[in-house]
């Protein structure tokens, strides 16, 4: 008897910001590195041949990581705008933002004419260390780091440190740039480019009131508190599920959680490199075409899926009993490698539960450092 599973019903809106903001403030599967990693990239030298290591400013680490600590510490409140641009066109939004330390993040949007009005939480997590690994040593271990001047956001002074893939040339472009808080450490704006300098992703606050903040304890919230070591995702893999370490980008595997019981058992996996995130969701079932509408078929990497092409693109298909759903703020030439680097096994029948639109759209990116 075949069993037909509502897959991202399950998820809900709540499924980016786990996807970005999760693994960006816990960062449990990410190990140290060896001093003389370390060294390397300091330096910006390698073996001979290799592929140039990360140059990292000690001004912009230590801006970096207050930006990292930040939440942990401080409330606030703010109107913030997000916008993201791809070949399928323009996505705009503007969302009530509100944070208090320990308790977690709500975030509002009044909707549009192309996506309902939302209301989500995402609750609070532990702070990672900030001397290895945390959303720093992960930016860090994939881009040179440094400041580049100073500016304003909302009438508030403050740090720009950019982002820039190593090696490249000094008339390259950067791969983002980050707006911190001098006061109090908050990344007040980002932005991420493409490697013409185009942006394609933006976020700001509009206007924002540090030391205030106000997370209604009535407020829907679906966290994934089930969160899995080393240990627990090797077990997975010898049931069958499929959790690599690393995914094309390169992208590392940041978080892992479970959600739901029994048939309704869900794997979530958290890839990023600091700035691109991507989501892995898995749930036993088959795939319902019938249940798709909206959604256009494709092939990527010869394999047949289902893609939504807005921001965040998601793709979804089905594939040894396993239905397999990808969510990423990452470019769509990642997005393909990621997809194609997954298992494919023909299509299969079942049913597919709709991902919630609006705030799924741009949750990503209101505060990366969470």
């Amino acid at each position: 008897m075949r069993r037909h599973v509502p897959v991202a019903g399950a998820v809900g809106a709540v499924v980016v910001v786990l996807a970005v903001v999760g693994p960006l403030t816990v960062l449990a599967l990410l190990g140290p590195q060896d001093s003389q990693q370390k060294a390397s990239r300091a330096s910006g030298r390698g073996p001979a041949g290799s592929v140039p290591h990360p140059v990292v400013q000690e001004e912009a680490r230590q801006l970096l990581a207050r930006a990292a600590a930040a939440p942990a510490v401080t409330p606030y409140h703010g109107v913030q705008f997000v916008s993201a641009w791809t070949s399928g066109g323009a996505t705009s939004e503007v969302v009530d933002v509100d944070h208090v330390p320990g308790r977690g993040t709500s975030v509002r949007s009044d909707g549009t004419v192309v996506a309902p009005a939302r209301h989500m939480t995402l609750l609070a997590v532990g702070v990672p260390s900030i001397a290895d690994g945390g959303v720093v040593g992960l930016l860090a271990a994939h881009y040179s780091l440094r400041v580049v001047g100073q500016d304003t956001v909302a009438g508030r002074a403050v740090d720009v440190i950019a982002a820039r893939r190593p090696g490249a040339r000094a008339s390259a472009h950067d791969t983002a740039r980050f707006w911190l808080d001098r006061a109090s450490g908050l990344v007040l704006r980002r932005e991420v480019y493409d490697e013409g300098g185009r942006t394609t992703r933006a976020s700001a606050f509009v206007s924002v009131s540090v030391g205030q903040g106000d997370v209604s304890p009535d407020a829907p919230q679906r966290p994934w508190s089930a969160t899995m070591d080393t240990a627990a995702l090797a077990r997975l893999c010898v049931h069958g599920w499929h959790c690599p370490s690393t995914l094309p980008g390169p992208l590392t595997l940041v978080d892992a959680r479970r959600g739901g019981s029994g048939d309704e058992d869900i794997v979530h996996l958290s890839y990023s490199d600091g700035i691109a995130t991507v989501s892995v969701f898995e749930q036993r079932g088959r795939l319902d075409e019938k249940g798709m509408d909206g959604d256009q078929r494709a092939t990527e990497g010869g394999h047949p899926v289902f893609v939504h092409g807005q921001v965040p693109r998601r793709v979804v298909w089905s594939s040894g009993g396993v239905v397999y759903t990808v969510v990423a703020d990452a470019p769509e030439r990642t997005v393909d490698d990621v997809v194609a680097a997954l298992p494919h096994r023909g299509a299969e029948d079942g049913t597919f539960g709709r991902l919630g639109r609006g705030l799924d759209r741009v949750a990503s990116w209101f505060n990366p450092f969470g």
